[in-house]
Parts: structure tokens; sequence; C-alpha cells
């Protein structure tokens, strides 16, 4: 059966989608460096490349004021990452989000470690998302990062209402719908949290999120991402 299945859906490089051959790692050699990773000096708010080395916060952060505490996405949303995002999300190329956690681990996972989250929190999708893919990308994300890192995973703390589309919404009304998108769903014992979703955009959905657990009693919270998209 399971040569049936590799048959049938042969494991395909995230970044070009043709298939892996036999040995060969996650990912084409030649085509690793199409995930662009993001470059230091980071902005500490929302994790992007920080071109005024003279504040460690950009201006947009500074303006928004966000309740979380840190951010630290890994690549750069470009054409290939929002490709390789939508096999993942779905089309069933789990492998993917296996490249994507092993990458992060790989990249940026000291650095998380020493920030010290007592958990990490997968930002929900809906159910009707979830009856529709059958999975949480960003759960999925962060069982493996996770478990690379011994830091613990528990997604039964917030719960996501209602379907609405984020994308299909102005940097307002993102932050509008995102506030009143998520509920509690049990009650958290920690201190330092740490949200994980799969793109960061105007941040809105981080915030929404963090507001919940802060109301909930968590101390601090940051989130990780594996892309993140600078076009708002």
């Amino acid at each position: 059966m399971g040569n049936i299945l590799n048959y049938l859906y042969p494991d395909r490089c995230p970044a070009c989608r043709r298939v892996m051959e036999a040995g060969e790692e996650q990912i084409h050699p030649g085509c690793r460096e199409k995930f662009r990773r993001i470059k230091g000096p980071r902005c500490f708010k929302c994790g992007k490349t920080l071109f005024d080395v003279e504040n460690n916060i950009c201006p947009e952060c500074r303006n928004k004021k966000h309740t979380y505490v840190y951010g630290l996405p890994l690549f750069e949303y470009n054409e290939t990452a929002r490709t390789a995002m939508l096999d993942f999300k779905k089309n069933g190329h789990r492998r993917n989000g296996d490249f994507f956690a092993s990458e992060y681990v790989k990249n940026l996972g000291q650095t998380l470690k020493k920030l010290a989250p007592e958990v990490l929190i997968p930002v929900p999708v809906s159910d009707k998302k979830l009856r529709k893919r059958g999975f949480n990308q960003a759960e999925y994300l962060a069982e493996r990062i996770g478990e690379a890192l011994d830091i613990p995973v528990d997604a039964t703390y917030l719960r996501r209402l209602g379907d609405t589309e984020q994308k299909e919404l102005s940097g307002k009304e993102r932050a509008k719908n995102a506030l009143k998108s998520f509920e509690l769903a049990g009650e958290p014992t920690e201190k330092r949290v740490c949200l994980v979703d799969d793109v960061y955009t105007t941040g809105s959905t981080i915030e929404g999120c963090t507001r919940v657990l802060k109301a909930a009693g968590v101390r601090e919270v940051g989130f990780i991402t594996v892309f993140y998209d600078s076009i708002t």
C-alpha cells in the first residue's frame, strides 16, 4: 500500500513542485534560496527587517502599539512561499509543513528557546475550514516545532468564531474583525506563551488572540510564524 501511495502522491519539492528523487532531502538544493529568510536586525515586535537600527521597534508597530511582546517570523512571503503554503493548506502537501517546521527549528529554534515560552498555542481555524481541510495548519506546525524544541503544545485554549476571510478585508477591517473572532476555550495556567501561525500580515489575528489570553491572566504573549507578508 505504501508503494502505491508513494506512486500516486509522490513527495514534491515545496519550491518548484517537481518530484523528489529517492534519497533527496526535503527540498532541491537549488530551490532552497527561493525561500528568502528575513535578515536582521529585526523589529522586536513583528520580526520584520528593521532598517532604522537606532530603534528596536519599527514605525508600524510603534503606531499600532501591539499587546503581544515579540514576534519571530522566518521567511518573507514571496510568490514561492505563497504557492508552497497554498499547497500545504489546501492541496494536501503535508510534507511542505514538515519542511517549514524543520527550517524554523534549524534557523530560529534556539532563539525561540531563549525567549522561554512555557507553551506553544496554535492560532485556531474555524470549524468550517477544519472540516474542509481536515487539519489546522498552525497546529500541524506547532506540534512539529514543539516536539523538536521540547516545548509543550496546547490547542485547547482558543476557539475561533465565524469564518470571515481576513484576506478580503482592509487593514482596519482586519483589526476590528480579529478582536471579535476569538474566545477562550480553556483555562491557561502558563504565564508566558507563544502563538503559532502560518503567515503574519497586519498582526490583527495575533492581536485578537493575545487580548483573549491576556484577559485570562497570561502575562506575556509572543508569536512565531513561518512567513511575514509585507503587503498589507
